[in-house]
């Protein structure tokens, strides 16, 4: 089972910040693919980081993780966060191969 103590198995990781009105920070890490489930050691981590005047709620429930951003700017930026996210990780896990 995945735990926040195996981020260090993440052995590529790497942040970037979106700036508009307001300022968010993704990070992403990996240690790519492993050849199967959990127990195979892949580990993944997607984190989310306000840097100034984002309006952003999270919160988690029976195993579910929500996010709700409130403005156009956090609109805009999310969207460029989880895009970046998106082809990093892609990036990162295909180096592995």
């Amino acid at each position: 089972m995945a735990s926040f103590n195996d981020l260090g198995y993440c052995t590529k990781q790497e942040s970037e910040q979106f700036t508009s009105a307001n300022i968010l920070e993704v990070t992403v890490a990996t240690n790519g693919y492993q050849g199967g489930d959990s127990g195979h050691g892949s580990r993944t981590y997607f984190s989310l980081e306000d840097l100034g005047s984002t309006d952003m709620d999270v919160r988690t429930v029976r195993g579910k993780l929500e996010i709700m951003l409130g403005g156009d700017c956090e609109l805009q930026t999310f969207i460029e966060a989880l895009r970046w996210a998106a082809d990093k990780l892609e990036e990162m896990s295909k180096e592995d191969k």
